[in-house]
């Protein structure tokens, strides 16, 4: 068959999987109200019953193991589907009449039907029919086409199907008997399809390529077993004369030999697949998917010796079934997203997988709530002592619910996403280091640096709030691809709509977003191609903007890594305003230089050092060309900018030992320690070059450029009283005019 042919079926059966599963959940709603509360035995024509389950209607209205039921609402009952039938048209709470056989005795009783839904098992059926048809889809749309992914999808939608089936379709005349005949020959279909999967995990080998006939034994074996049950069923429902006898054998035999025989079969086929396999890869598959199987047989050999032996494991038996059932999908899931089974790669989101870890945890719950119901029996029939202890062990359970499910997510958590608790260990570490460094330089190009590398995007920039002049400075970039156009800062203010937008949002949004709110914000997030903006919000403050570019994958930040990126965002907000505050007290706010005051006063300490020792000092003042030119032409906001970008600059240029200091408006006081004139003229002019170099801070002012004039002395040793600092910057101030007179941009040294 072709592919698309194959894929046809494939949909069509997971459609009729969904229409018999949502067929199944309205007859149990509907069951429950009709529910009496026991079990026969297999024989259909045999109405003994075998258990009864306690507190339930039948309990309260007195039936016992062993009763034979001959009539139900008045009506005769002498097969199972006739029991069924009458049981289809009970109202849940209304008495109805219950006739039974017990040693001899016929007897009457009123039963009350209706009972709680058994909401655990209801999970635990509809997660391993999820499971399966899960398996199924992943294996057909996502894997190589193949044999090993066309046997492991048919076989999953064949367990799909078979779950679904719907004990009773009212409107579908003999359902029962349709039923009974889809269950066999899928049965059929299921140890064929899982024999010759099991012989192909993780992959073929010689000692089944050398052997084609077993392939042809499965399905015969398999298709053989299902059918003829299937077919003697039928005959057996038809009353077919010498097929009674045979229809119960041919049960029997499925039940307790074939059934049991599959397992242990496909467990030896996948413990000889173990031992061929030469890679840790194709081991660690076998052995995974071999550990979904034991559960599995172990169950079918249990229910096979307590039916032979008539023995009642209770409800918790029962409820375990689709437990067993739903760890085959989970072990092949496992199998597909740590080692590639058959090649098939994908990415489970993480969200999703503790989505159904929660379901997964209620269904463990709601099932042990429903075995305890079962053990105590109805509350208001129980003694004060037996109520207490239910109550205490409801209360238990009620506190153990949100424990249970957090330990289950940090296994999954650290079994499959290692990548995910390192991103926020690394980010954890970020925020904590950020206060130690001390000022927002260094702060500003750690983060970029993490940012990028974290959360393995092209780019990053940081721009921090100025709130005296409204203007967003470029703290700090980093890319794949540097650019000047990073380290541009954006002349916004407070009240424009994107800003507003961030500061509301408080958490990462889409660039394009901010972009239709702001023309201003658009042009920078064009500049830097950004595609995520997030806000640096420290009460109701703006205090930064952190921009992200795309992904090197291309792809999109997930929900867990936006959400991450959120309380790093909020987090670093707080260490900025922290920061910016403490150097308040010693820096300009504007340029982050030295204060005058601060300036002054660490060069008096230099002077005093320098004399004691006899060591070279050079000091210097620069002063920017035509500043007020620039405020004239491109604004304030632009001049603030610009002296932030030369005070970077000059930063950038000297050495830690060395100060620098705003000394007033557009004049920078600056001292090199140990240094002599001559190379201070040398330093001097490699700071006048940045500064004639440097590109316009602003995207709104391409034009921008500037020069500064700068006059050096040095402290001349010996003299006494030693110089001031008064002296030397009155001394360099000289030489600065002179440079003034002469035209400008230029380094001019005192006496020259």
């Amino acid at each position: 068959m072709t592919r698309r042919s194959l894929t046809a079926i494939l949909i069509f059966a997971t459609l009729l999987v969904a229409v018999l599963t949502l067929i199944n959940g309205i007859n149990e709603t509907t069951k429950g109200g009709r529910l009496i509360g026991f079990s026969l035995g297999d024989d259909q024509s045999d109405l003994t019953i075998s258990s009864v389950i306690s507190g339930f209607p039948a309990d309260l209205a007195g039936l016992e193991p062993g009763d034979m039921v001959i009539s139900l609402d008045g009506t005769p009952t002498e097969t199972l589907p006739d029991i069924l039938g009458a049981a289809a048209t009970l109202i849940r709470g209304k008495p109805t009449s219950l006739t039974f056989l017990r040693k001899g005795e016929i007897k009457t009783v009123q039963v009350i039907p209706g009972a709680p839904l058994p909401w655990g098992s209801l999970l635990w059926g509809l997660l391993a029919i999820l499971g399966y048809t899960a398996v199924a889809l992943l294996a057909r749309f996502r894997a190589p086409d193949g044999l090993p992914s066309r046997l492991l999808s048919f076989f999953s939608i064949a367990v799909a199907l078979e779950l679904a089936l719907p004990l009773s379709i009212p409107w579908v005349p003999n359902w029962f008997l349709y039923r009974e005949v889809l269950f066999y020959l899928l049965t059929g279909l299921q140890l064929g399809l899982e024999l010759h999967l099991a012989s192909v995990i993780p992959k073929r080998y010689a000692w089944f390529d050398d052997r084609p006939w077993l392939t042809r034994l499965y399905y015969t074996i398999g298709l053989s077993a299902g059918g003829i049950t299937a077919l003697l069923s039928a005959a057996d429902f038809f009353e077919i004369q010498g097929t009674s006898g045979l229809a119960d054998f041919a049960h029997a035999a499925m039940n307790h030999v074939v059934l049991v025989g599959w397992g242990l079969a496909v467990v030896t086929i996948l413990i000889v697949q173990f031992r061929n396999s030469i890679t840790p890869g194709h081991r660690n598959q076998a052995l995974i998917v071999l550990s979904g199987v034991v559960p599995w047989v172990l169950y079918n050999i249990a229910e096979s010796f307590a039916r032979t032996q008539e023995i009642d494991f209770g409800a918790w038996f029962d409820l375990a079934q689709p437990i067993v059932l739903l760890l085959y999908p989970v072990v092949i899931f496992i199998a597909i997203f740590r080692y590639h089974l058959f090649d098939i790669r994908v990415a489970f989101k993480r969200s999703l997988v503790l989505a159904l870890v929660g379901i997964v945890v209620i269904a463990l719950f709601s099932a042990v709530f429903e075995a305890l119901s079962s053990r105590f029996g109805q509350i208001e029939q129980a003694g004060p002592l037996q109520v207490a202890l239910f109550a205490l062990t409801m209360l238990l359970l009620g506190l153990l619910f949100n424990p249970v499910r957090r330990f289950i997510q940090r296994v999954v958590d650290a079994r499959f996403y290692p990548e995910k608790i390192a991103q926020k260990e690394r980010l954890a570490e970020l925020a904590a280091n950020l206060p130690s460094l001390g000022n927002l330089g260094a702060i500003g190009r750690l983060v970029v640096e993490e940012v990028t590398r974290v959360f393995g995007v092209t780019s990053s920039t940081l721009l921090v709030s100025d709130p005296a002049s409204g203007l967003l400075l470029s703290l700090a970039s980093a890319s794949d691809e540097p650019s000047d156009d990073n380290d541009s800062s954006l002349l916004l203010e407070s009240s424009d709509p994107g800003i507003d937008q961030l500061r509301l949002a408080r958490r990462p949004l889409p660039a394009d977003i901010l972009a239709a709110a702001s023309p201003a914000l658009a042009q920078r997030i064009g500049t830097v191609g950004a595609e995520t903006a997030t806000g640096l919000v420290n009460g109701d403050t703006l205090v930064g903007l952190l921009l992200l570019g795309p992904k090197n994958d291309r792809g999109k930040l997930t929900t867990e890594e936006q959400g991450l990126l959120r309380m790093f965002s909020h987090n670093l907000a707080t260490v900025l305003e922290n920061v910016r505050l403490f150097q308040c007290a010693t820096y300009e706010q504007l340029t982050g230089l030295l204060r005058r005051e601060a300036i002054l006063e660490a060069l008096e300490v230099e002077i005093e050092r320098a004399s004691r020792y006899k060591r070279p000092l050079t000091v210097g003042m620069i002063d920017l060309d035509h500043f007020k030119t620039v405020n004239d032409t491109w604004g304030h906001l632009a001049g603030d900018a610009m002296l932030q970008k030369v005070a970077t600059e000059l930063k950038d240029c000297l050495r830690t030992t060395d100060q620098i200091g705003r000394y007033g408006g557009e004049e920078f006081l600056f001292f090199l320690t140990e240094t002599d004139l001559e190379t201070g003229v040398r330093v001097a002019e490699k700071l006048r070059a940045a500064i004639e170099h440097l590109p316009s801070p602003v995207v709104e002012a391409p034009g921008l450029q500037i020069t500064a004039s700068i006059g050096l002395t040095e402290l001349r040793l010996g003299t006494d009283p030693p110089p001031t600092a008064t002296d030397l910057i009155r001394t360099a101030d000289g030489a600065l005019y002179q440079g003034k007179e002469a035209g400008r941009n230029r380094v001019v040294t005192a006496g020259s």
